[in-house]
């Protein structure tokens, strides 16, 4: 089989999660170097996001965000009438999918197969998964995390989906912001989705609602007569008797201040359920319940139950009073490591029932922890880094097959009651050792779901942090694997890079959460791209012709390269200069100089440093930091605790350095490519207090006009200054809720200044998607929502753009890439044909019954209203002339309502008293 070979430095897929919510403390290891890897990505995201006056990411935030991104006017060019008819398109890459928990396969058409990612949507695929098509809103939540389907004859129309992960969120900070939305419905088919109201928030004034992280969601075919769903949720299990519109608490805590962290439910054919709680809460152990029965901890005898943090299901579809439990335990059952030897304690029983309500001897255990495998090899041991990548099934025609996943699959052929029938199946490669580590041939590390093929059971689908793969045949002695990933667009971007010197140039090269960086050559979005760099893809960079190409991974860690016209890796060279790399920030900023590409600006703490000669370098293929032409300019930081975070680099003048840093402050270095730099602190006072500047856009015509961009939540995000930062004026506009910052504006990541033919075209990416204006009018600024229909809301990152040929591209964090061509202003006002009278909302302030006159001429309308806090209230398509609402029962209080045609949006304000 041929085997893939990353360099040293492996990105752990799991976020540290000790800040989620306040209740659940950070998980202790023997060792701390891999709890202090898996905190640098969450405390990268998490510093950048943070309101630095409390700390904390306001509570629900992403609620209030995509509320509030709801009232913003949006553009399509595509259906409004305007002179700039260039749209913003999807690139791909089409081979690469983004983490993803959520699978099933439809028990009334095995070739329906509906996946869902973890930052990218729920997707079906009508042919098996040989493409798929978005199933979810580009306006909602995007963090799916279990489906299940109601498998009763008559009823298989009908599907769940759980929104909500709890570890792992690399969008925006994984600690209580990418929260979800309850449950989503379908009745259908898995074709459309709505909000089950029942467990939609309502309230996002704080985190109150334990559906805003659901584990799972699974139903009960063994009654005939209710429509039995249950939800393993944040503290709790849930179950409804019909269909979600009402649900009852089963175990655990919905309020107060003791939670289940980790919770898991499941429910066998004759309707037995099971529910797993960790040890954070106080019925924390192992339950089951019957129609006959109540629920009883049924947990094994002697079993510390104070160490349980997740601990998954898997029930035996051939005999189902036989139950796997699969858990990290720290300090109790099969000590393990990881590749580093950093130790993590697995449990691993199998639970027979026998009588009664399962307990004493009603019930027996067998301890099969001894058989995890481990010790063979350094990447073969079973590891499921604190739980975050975790699963165990039965396969479904003979119950001596046994799979478990973490990091890695395995499958044991007897039940694992020995170490001596298991077979390594995916994850990495297990004949690797450091420095170098391979991959397990078309797969992926960290598993986190498995399906089988109802008509061949060897058949088996497979969800990871790669996205979705396929064997023909899970038996085999060497599983062979297929990436189902084509048209899977759910790929996790966090930077994104263009040829700045070659017009009409369309190479394309990004950075993605724990699947390093991938490079394309073509504006075929068909075409695969190629996988150019390993780990977290961090910042890169392509130089003026593509001679040579910059990849750097997570904590700093940068690479020159050469790249063939088939996108292999033909010469390498590891560059980051000789420095402590704890100074690093997990995405590590870095800029080429483009005035002269053999000139990079490098980060590391608060120092800068310069390489001059690049080209020189020689690409031996070692992975050492290196001394060749490095300098580290004078001091340019005086605070130790400070970090740079951004960079911008001037054309005219030539040679100036704007730097940005994660405590709100902000410098100048003008001749930056000389000996003597000069450097001039331009913080504004306007800057908030700990402000992480997470870019800095220079107009490449001008370089005294720059735009600083901060990304906290909270606090005023956008500053103009037109005369090198001697004086700021905010310019955010729209994008925040009033003129301090404050309120629910979303978290706005990068900004570009983009000369057109006819004045300049502004662009800004925000966790909400990508919005744009023509014109920073102070705190009057309009921006505008671009690509509702390609982007939407959408979590996004970056932008880079070419002034030569205005190719633009944006990376977004769950839905791959998108580039547009931009030579003219855009419009971003209302369209000539929709005037403000065309919409009338009667009488404001309401009271019983709420009247909207629509006289906007289209075909296509939309019609929502949104409570002040976010809620949904009411959503439907609508082409009449006159809408009559009764609102008798609503809550008293603002409402807005969103109008949608031809590709404009209007917001009208209404009060009810």
């Amino acid at each position: 089989m041929k085997k893939i070979y990353f360099a040293v430095s492996i990105a752990l897929s799991v976020i540290a999660f000790s800040f989620i919510l306040p209740e659940k403390e950070s998980v202790k290891h023997e060792s701390d170097n891999e709890a202090e890897e898996q905190f640098g990505r969450a405390e990268w995201e998490f510093n950048r996001l943070k309101d630095p006056a409390t700390g904390k990411i306001p509570s629900g935030m992403r609620e209030k965000e995509l509320a509030f991104a709801a009232t913003l006017p949006s553009y399509s060019p595509v259906n409004a009438s305007t002179r700039f008819s260039t749209a913003f398109t999807f690139r791909g890459p089409i081979n690469l999918g983004g983490r993803t928990r959520a699978m099933a396969i439809d028990v009334s058409d095995e070739n329906v197969v509906i996946a869902g990612s973890a930052n990218g949507g729920l997707w079906r695929s009508v042919n098996g998964g040989v493409n798929w098509t978005r199933v979810s809103s580009l306006s909602g939540t995007q963090s799916i995390t279990w489906l299940a389907q109601d498998t009763r004859p008559g009823k298989t129309n009908n599907w769940y989906y759980s929104t909500g992960e709890a570890v792992g969120s690399s969008a925006s900070g994984g600690r209580a912001y990418y929260l979800g939305n309850g449950l989503y419905k379908s009745v259908d088919g898995g074709i459309t989705w709505n909000s089950v109201a029942s467990t939609a928030s309502n309230t996002a004034a704080s985190f109150d609602n334990v559906w805003d992280i659901t584990w799972k969601v699974v139903t009960d075919p063994s009654d005939a007569v209710n429509n039995v769903v249950y939800a393993a949720t944040y503290g709790a299990i849930f179950r409804s008797l019909n269909g979600g519109s009402t649900w009852t608490l089963q175990k655990g805590n919905a309020s107060g201040s003791l939670f289940s962290y980790y919770t898991d439910v499941d429910v066998t054919s004759t309707g037995a359920v099971y529910a797993t709680l960790s040890s954070d809460g106080p019925q924390k152990g192992i339950w089951r319940k019957d129609a006959v029965n109540a629920w009883a901890d049924i947990s094994p005898p002697g079993w510390n139950t104070d160490t349980i943090n997740r601990v998954v299901i898997g029930i035996n579809p051939v005999n189902e009073n036989e139950i796997y439990f699969l858990g990290e335990t720290p300090g109790v059952g099969k000590r393990t490591t990881n590749y580093k030897g950093d130790p993590e304690w697995i449990s691993f029983w199998r639970y027979n029932y026998i009588s009664g309500n399962g307990t004493g001897a009603g019930g027996t255990w067998t301890d099969l922890s001894p058989n995890i495998p481990y010790g063979a090899t350094q990447f073969g041991n079973f590891n499921c880094q604190g739980g975050y990548d975790l699963i165990v099934k039965v396969f479904p025609s003979n119950p001596s097959v046994v799979f478990i996943g973490g990091t890695n699959l395995y499958r044991s052929d007897d039940g694992f009651t020995s170490t001596n029938a298991t077979t390594f199946m995916g994850g990495y490669d297990p004949a690797s050792t450091l420095p170098m580590y391979g991959v397990y041939p078309n797969h992926h590390s960290d598993q986190h779901n498995m399906v089988f093929l109802p008509s061949n059971p060897s058949v088996m689908y497979q969800a990871n942090d790669g996205g979705i793969y396929k064997t023909n045949d899970c038996l085999n002695a060497n599983v062979v694997w297929q990436d189902m990933n084509n048209t899977y667009q759910t790929g996790q971007f966090y930077t994104i890079a263009i040829d700045h010197g070659t017009p009409g140039d369309d190479q394309i090269m990004g950075g993605t959460q724990d699947f390093g960086t991938w490079l394309t050559s073509t504006q075929n979005n068909q075409q695969p791209w190629w996988h150019v760099g390993l780990g977290d893809g961090a910042y890169c960079a392509i130089d003026n012709g593509h001679q040579f190409y910059y990849t750097s991974r997570q904590q700093g860690k940068l690479v020159k390269s050469t790249i063939d016209a088939n996108g292999n890796v033909t010469a390498y060279n590891r560059i980051d200069p000789i420095v402590d790399e704890n100074t690093y920030l997990f995405i590590n900023p870095f800029v080429l100089d483009p005035n002269n590409n053999d000139i990079m600006y490098w980060a590391a703490g608060n120092k800068v440093w310069r390489n001059d000669s690049l080209t020189s370098i020689p690409l031996a293929g070692n992975w050492d930091t290196i001394s060749t032409g490095w300098f580290r300019m004078p001091d340019t930081i005086a605070y130790s605790s400070t970090n740079v975070t951004s960079f911008g680099v001037t054309t005219s003048p030539a040679n100036r350095l704007y730097v940005g840093t994660n405590n709100k402050y902000m410098y100048r270095i003008d001749n930056a490519n000389s000996n003597s730099p000069v450097t001039t602190e331009i913080t504004s006072s306007a800057f908030p207090a700990s402000a992480y500047l997470s870019c800095v856009a220079v107009d490449p015509l001008d370089g005294d006009r720059v735009i600083a961009v901060i990304s906290n939540y909270s606090v005023y995000s956008l500053f103009l200054s037109t005369d090198a930062g001697v004086t700021w004026s905010k310019c955010a506009g729209n994008l925040e809720a009033n003129s301090l910052g404050t309120g629910n504006g979303p978290s706005l990541r990068w900004a570009s200044i983009i000369p057109v033919s006819n004045g300049y075209v502004y662009l800004v990416a925000s966790s909400t998607g990508l919005y744009a204006t023509n014109l920073l009018n102070g705190l009057a600024t309009i921006w505008t929502q671009l690509a509702p229909g390609e982007i939407g809301n959408l979590v996004t990152d970056m932008i880079d753009f070419r002034t030569s040929d205005g190719r633009v591209v944006a990376a977004t964090h769950g839905g791959g890439v998108f580039s547009a061509t931009i030579t003219d202003t855009l419009l971003t006002s209302v369209a000539q044909n929709i005037s403000v009278s065309s919409i009338e909302v009667f009488p404001n302030p309401a009271g019983h019954v709420l009247n909207i006159r629509n006289e906007i001429n289209s075909a296509s309308q939309h019609i929502s209203i949104y409570s002040s806090v976010g809620k949904m209230m009411y959503s439907n398509n609508s082409s009449a002339s006159r809408l009559t609402l009764s609102v008798e029962d609503w809550p008293r209080g603002t409402y807005l309502i969103s109008i949608e045609a031809g590709g404009i949006k209007l917001i009208r304000k209404v009060v009810l008293i």
